[in-house]
């Protein structure tokens, strides 16, 4: 899922909270009217493996914005942003299931990114091995850059700059998606996605995309927050 998520963020990008900030329709009656803008969006996620199965702990920030103004004028007064922090506890259906040890407790950070499409286009049509390379650098810069905390975590660089082989020949492999359907270069992304998370483990992107195959692990980072669970705080 990681690397499904920033995938998708290097080819379409993802907003922060300001650019998903919403404005809803003026109310109020007589001079005085209203006006309330809100946004929310995931930050982090941790997988937790419980005795029924495992629960996602989500972590949200959410955004409100009133502005103010009297009829007839042209340009209203902002009040000053409100950000809330939202955790919200979730039960993963049995079909989204990521099989976790009981000792395993994964986080997953779903950071604002800019798109990056010739990264993306660099990275599915390369030419060579020496192309990967090139491209796959690029993409950890744009990474760290985003994420600098990502330096830190050594896994990514490795899986980013250590196989442009097996980047390369992963293209060959006969469940690689090259149609040119419209859902085919989401299939590819998730092709990508499971052959990185495979490398990441030491594990062959044969052997990765076979096994990942029919499992569509949730995007937590598309939709709405539902009902709230536990705690919620500034």
């Amino acid at each position: 899922m990681q690397w499904s998520y920033l995938l998708f963020g290097l080819r379409d990008g993802h907003p922060n909270v300001m650019q998903k900030l919403t404005w809803g329709p003026w109310t109020g009656k007589g001079q005085k009217q209203i006006c309330a803008g809100r946004a929310v969006r995931i930050q982090l996620a941790r997988i937790i493996p419980i005795e029924a199965g495992e629960i996602v702990a989500q972590v949200f920030e959410r955004l409100t914005m009133y502005a103010h103004r009297t009829a007839g004028e042209e340009k209203p007064e902002v009040e000053h942003p409100l950000y809330q922090v939202i955790e919200q506890d979730i039960s993963l259906p049995p079909k989204w299931l990521f099989g976790l040890k009981p000792t395993e407790r994964p986080v997953l950070f779903f950071p604002a990114v800019g798109a990056q499409p010739h990264l993306w286009n660099g990275l599915k049509n390369p030419r060579s091995v020496k192309d990967v390379r090139q491209t796959a650098n690029e993409i950890y810069r744009w990474l760290t850059a985003a994420v600098p905390g990502v330096r830190h975590m050594p896994q990514f660089r490795r899986v980013l700059c250590d196989y442009p082989a097996e980047l390369f020949k992963a293209r060959r492999l006969w469940n690689y998606p090259g149609t040119d359907r419209p859902t085919s270069d989401d299939k590819r992304i998730e092709f990508f996605a499971e052959t990185l998370a495979g490398l990441m483990m030491e594990i062959s992107p044969a052997t990765a995309t076979k096994k990942l195959t029919r499992w569509k692990p949730p995007k937590l980072w598309i939709g709405e927050m539902k009902e709230i669970q536990t705690h919620e705080g500034t």
